[in-house]
């Protein structure tokens, strides 16, 4: 009996197991199906061109005055040279009088200070670091008008290429340990220093780059103290636009200023002295 008992629990506990699943499945076949939920988002539907994510915001082009262009081009006052040192004096006083209107903030600050101009303020930030660079070159261009200076180490490296030739002062250096692309820069430097002791660059020359970059510095000083209002605005940016021009023009045009461009870039691209140490 305990046995027939304990069988009929068991059919039933498995009927009823049965019978809850088949409930739970049919359930669920008629419970709606629910979506995730979605985030409400933007999306932007229009495609999105190549130019919206790469192109430069573009500054608008300032006018050149022709005029003023020969105006300061031209050699309006002689100055007289005779030496490197008279022609250090000239060169050094537009460095003076640059410097001067720089510690006040330069033409970037003349164009920062007033709202209407600070859109154009990299023509000023321009203007600054390019008459840099040509008083930098008229400097250079007085030490250097019977070849590049030397100094001591420079001396060294010319003198033995002078001596031996190239191949065997390369083949010196090489044999000492030194690094290869170094010594390509030490002999390609000695060639040029070389080659630039055949000029002769009369102090006459200088005179009128010293003379024409005057005429640049006064405007680049005029322009540093001009108070603008709404009628020299406009005068303001041709002017300063102007002076750029002539300013960048003249590391091509004039022959003295270009061949410091050249031979200070080279210097500068190429810390000799340092990879020598």
């Amino acid at each position: 009996m305990i046995k027939v008992e304990r069988l009929k629990i068991i059919v039933c506990t498995v009927v009823a197991s049965i019978f809850i699943t088949g409930c739970e499945q049919e359930a669920a076949q008629e419970a709606p199906m629910q979506m995730p939920f979605k985030e409400n988002t933007w999306v932007r539907k229009e495609a999105i061109k190549k130019s919206e994510v790469f192109s430069p915001i573009q500054q608008e082009t300032l006018p050149i005055d022709d005029s003023l262009v020969k105006q300061l081009k031209t050699v309006s006052t002689p100055i007289e040279l005779n030496n490197e040192k008279e022609c250090l004096a000239q060169a050094s006083a537009l460095d003076q009088r640059r410097t001067k209107v720089q510690k006040r903030g330069g033409l970037w600050h003349a164009f920062e200070k007033v709202a209407e101009a600070k859109k154009y303020s990299d023509y000023g930030m321009q203007l600054d670091s390019q008459l840099n660079r040509m008083v930098f070159s008229l400097q250079y261009i007085c030490r250097a008008t019977k070849g590049i200076p030397l100094d001591g180490w420079s001396r060294t490296i010319v003198s033995q290429i002078e001596k031996d030739g190239k191949e065997k002062a390369y083949e010196y250096y090489i044999n000492l340990g030194r690094d290869r692309h170094d010594v390509e820069k030490w002999i390609s430097f000695g060639e040029m220093v070389i080659e630039s002791k055949k000029r002769s660059i009369s102090y006459e020359s200088v005179s009128k780059s010293i003379s024409r970059s005057a005429n640049m510095v006064s405007l680049y000083e005029e322009l540093s103290l001009k108070v603008l209002d709404e009628e020299s605005f406009k005068s303001f940016l041709t002017q300063a636009s102007t002076l750029l021009s002539v300013i960048k023009d003249s590391f091509v045009s004039d022959s003295n200023i270009a061949i410091s461009i050249k031979e200070e870039n080279f210097l500068s691209i190429h810390d000799l002295e340092a990879d020598s140490a």
